[in-house]
């Protein structure tokens, strides 16, 4: 394993892609005051520590985020992304460990239930926590996802319920047992085998190659766990189908058709992050950051990322948490809370303010921090991908027809109570929309949802992205060499 070179040529890469998404908006208006000198509208000097800062203040007793097991995970794989909020991240890591059981067997203990999906999402967030995901909260995670994968390489779950994994457990789980030491190469060639004609990878995984329909957030994920266990060559297709697919404003849908959203991008970038396309990722990191509430919103909604528009509604906590990693530049193979600095980051948008959060106001990290949001716990009710309804639409029926595999969330219409939506997914693809007035009520599609950037002149500034982009590419590439030769 070569984690620490991987950690390394990561460590770089947020500057290189802020330099990217700084030229990428060149010409507009942020982008023109960045070239001038003075700051830009949103005054958002780190946007992934913003973003950590305020998904901290929205914490339920600063554990958990009301109940929802994956989206608590999604939060501490996202501060631990920015090497912030130590405590936070500690304290909600306590709180998964010791509620690790609802998580797993979908709140029926003694029903023999293994989620597969979510029990992955813990030994992810074990590993990057560096806990033992062997006894995490007294369950051995390791061991429990190993004893569901089948003769075929695929993990699956277990119980009454019937197994609904799909593409997101798969990868998941690849993701988590390469941190352990402990993947399977069958897992890899059935993760590798799902691939679609087009090169993306798809939601479900029935194997049907003429019902194969690539989705964004499910080729994201994969391609993640494929590089992580340095499966190039396997990749290189998936990143040539996300490219095409970006939108000329940078973002992604859940497919070719669908308006831009903010999960959907996160998954993406994060993806081209690992795969070296950093101009890609650069502009999907640009149209991310214009979805983030800025110095200009209430001081209590500042650093939140919308789904659809920067707008810190109902749905933004979920967005936020899965968005935090991709504006590090960090891919989740890389995640790691080594040393994190104990606090969040201050949101400081005071005239000519500056600090590790944004250029003022101390008390926009923390205002609302013990208000949370009503409960959207439904972790176990579906495992659709951030795409899963609208794949769920159009394949769901004859799918479902046949007895085949379809993973709930995908079969219902956008917004369906128990439809995976493209807000409602967590990234393991567990979490469906809660009900109206729950954490993350998002439709699929549904109306949900400033880039800011510093220098004394666009020649400068194109000067200094170049030399980054040149440093982190050659260390980016030694380790992209050593992954391919592993």
């Amino acid at each position: 394993m070569d984690r620490p070179l991987r950690r390394a040529a990561a460590a770089l890469l947020p500057a290189t892609l802020l330099a990217s998404a700084a030229l990428a908006l060149t010409g507009t208006a942020a982008g023109a005051d960045a070239a001038s000198g003075t700051q830009a509208p949103d005054g958002i000097e780190n946007p992934a520590a913003a973003a950590a800062a305020w998904s901290v203040s929205r914490l339920t007793e600063g554990t958990h985020a009301s109940g929802d097991h994956g989206l608590t995970a999604d939060i501490v794989l996202g501060l631990a992304a920015t090497g912030t909020a130590g405590d936070a991240q500690r304290a909600a890591t306590d709180w998964l460990a010791a509620n690790a059981g609802d998580y797993i067997t979908r709140g029926a203990p003694d029903s023999g239930t293994v989620f597969a999906g979510g029990t992955a999402k813990l030994a992810l967030v074990a590993a990057a926590e560096h806990r033992d995901p062997s006894d995490f909260g007294g369950h051995d995670l390791t061991g429990l996802l190993l004893g569901r994968l089948q003769d075929t390489g695929r993990f699956t779950d277990a119980g009454p319920t019937g197994d609904m994994s799909n593409q997101f457990t798969q990868s998941l789980a690849v993701l988590a047992l390469d941190r352990t030491g402990d993947v399977p190469g069958a897992a890899v060639d059935f993760l590798a085998s799902t691939r679609c004609a087009d090169g993306g990878y798809p939601l479900s995984l029935r194997r049907n190659p003429s019902r194969c329909t690539s989705d964004t957030d499910s080729t994201g994920l994969a391609v993640q766990a494929l590089l992580a266990v340095g499966r190039t060559a396997d990749a290189e297709p998936a990143l040539d189908w996300l490219e095409a697919g970006q939108r000329e404003n940078g973002g992604f849908g859940y497919d070719a058709t669908s308006d831009p959203n903010s999960n959907s991008t996160a998954l993406a970038v994060q993806a081209l992050v690992a795969g070296d396309r950093e101009e890609a990722a650069g502009e999907g990191i640009a149209w991310l950051r214009s979805m983030q509430v800025g110095c200009a919103g209430p001081a209590a909604d500042r650093g939140a990322v919308g789904y659809m528009e920067p707008v810190a509604d109902g749905m933004a906590l979920r967005a936020t948490a899965q968005v935090i990693p991709a504006l590090a530049g960090v891919p989740l193979g890389d995640i790691d809370a080594a040393d994190p600095a104990p606090g969040a980051a201050p949101i400081d948008c005071s005239p000519g303010g500056g600090g590790p959060g944004t250029p003022g106001d101390p008390q926009g990290a923390s205002e609302g921090g013990s208000e949370g949001t009503a409960d959207g716990t439904t972790d176990g009710a579906s495992e659709g991908s951030s795409g899963g309804a609208a794949q769920g639409a159009a394949e769901g029926a004859a799918e479902g027809a046949d007895g085949g595999d379809v993973a709930p969330g995908t079969s219902g219409p956008p917004g369906a109570s128990g439809g995976g939506s493209a807000q409602g997914a967590s990234a393991d693809g567990t979490d469906a929309a809660s009900p109206a007035g729950g954490n993350d009520p998002a439709p699929q599609g549904g109306s949900g949802g400033g880039l800011a950037a510093t220098g004394a002149a666009a020649l400068p500034l194109v000067g200094g992205a170049a030399a980054l982009l040149a440093c982190g590419t050659a260390v980016h590439l030694v380790a992209r060499r050593r992954r391919a030769a592993r």
